[in-house]
């Protein structure tokens, strides 16, 4: 059974049962959608963030850092079930969606480094508060690692052009803003 992703209209509704492949919507830059959950905890005093490393034969982006848990919605799927969708699958981890944050939205249009695939997507956004994570079981097709990393570091990665995955700023500085203030809370 092939795969359908749900593609949106430009306010970010879904478009009735239309759909598309994941070649037509890299190919032809088809407006679609995406659920990024990103992980984070408060130690000493310091907040921590759960970065995956990608795949080394992932399509796009291959072996640099990226959100804790993230994927495309697929056809009739809303943002949420995504979310708590793709936590699962790839890194293993069981989330209720009442313990996901909503934290925004945000649209890009991206091109990957070898000009092969054009993101046109709206992506939802989702912090989740999470300290124990021993019972993590990886995707080895999606993720080659994960790893616990303070916020203050990967800001001053992010900014220098290090091994991510690139969001842009506006991006990262919805993620940054509102876990900074989910921690101190």
């Amino acid at each position: 059974m092939t795969e359908l992703w749900q593609l949106f209209d430009e306010q970010g509704r879904p478009l009735d049962g239309m759909g598309g492949t994941k070649d037509d919507v890299f190919g032809k830059a088809l407006l679609h959608g995406a659920s990024h959950v990103w992980i984070w905890r408060k130690v000493d005093n310091i907040i921590q963030i759960l970065l995956q490393k990608r795949a080394a034969d992932k399509r796009t982006w291959p072996n640099y850092y990226d959100i804790s848990a993230a994927g495309h919605i697929d056809l009739g799927e809303d943002p949420i079930t995504a979310a708590v969708r793709e936590t699962k699958e790839e890194i293993g981890y069981d989330v209720s969606d009442d313990n996901l944050f909503f934290i925004g939205t945000d649209r890009r249009l991206m091109v990957t480094p070898d000009g092969k695939s054009t993101e046109n997507e709206i992506c939802w956004l989702y912090a989740l508060e999470l300290n124990d994570t021993s019972g993590l079981s990886l995707d080895d097709g999606e993720v080659a690692s994960v790893a616990w990393k303070d916020i203050e570091v990967i800001k001053k990665e992010v900014t220098e052009g290090a091994n991510y995955v690139p969001h842009g700023a506006t991006y990262y500085s919805i993620v940054f803003e509102a876990i900074e203030r989910l921690g101190n809370e």
